[in-house]
């Protein structure tokens, strides 16, 4: 995470300005997308339609059959075990060798880490329910696309979804 951002490529500053592109961002793919792993995408969020720019690929979906934008969060556990030098000594100090083991003894740190995911699940062309997820962990704007998807189709948000990943 720097302090500037990296210049957009003309090409794709110029697909975003396009009329009628209510949002813009530029992600990983994580799975749903044929080719190589974990491709850099842009996705476009229009009014009759969202495309997906990949390396090697342009996907256009129609906003008939897509069935839900979400934004989900994935919430785990770190683990890490550590001794402490300092412990040991201020422990020896004290309570000479006993102190010592004590003081220095392994101590573990748990850590709560969170990722998001933009989904998009939306109707292929067989009729069956297919997903593109994006991580959207450092990327906020992934955000407005839900929120502009569940403004535009209510219905859509009120039913209960379960996604596997």
């Amino acid at each position: 995470m720097g302090l500037l951002k990296p210049k957009l490529d003309p090409a794709i500053k110029a697909k975003k300005e396009r009329p009628g592109v209510r949002a813009f961002v530029s992600v990983d793919c994580i799975a749903g997308i044929l080719g190589s792993s974990n491709p850099l995408c842009q996705i476009y969020y229009l009014d009759d339609r969202i495309e997906v720019d990949t390396p090697d690929t342009e996907y256009s979906i129609s906003m008939e059959r897509v069935r839900d934008v979400s934004i989900q969060r994935e919430f785990y556990k770190k683990s890490k075990v550590t001794s402490s030098m300092g412990g040991a000594f201020v422990g020896a100090l004290i309570a000479g060798p006993t102190g010592a083991v004590i003081g220095g003894r392994p101590k573990v740190k748990q850590t709560v880490h969170s990722a998001s995911f933009l989904v998009i699940e939306y109707t292929g062309t067989d009729g069956a329910l297919e997903q593109m997820v994006f991580d959207a962990t450092y990327t906020p704007k992934c955000k407005d696309m839900a929120t502009i998807f569940h403004q535009q189709h209510p219905i859509a948000a009120q039913a209960k979804k379960q996604i596997t990943l």
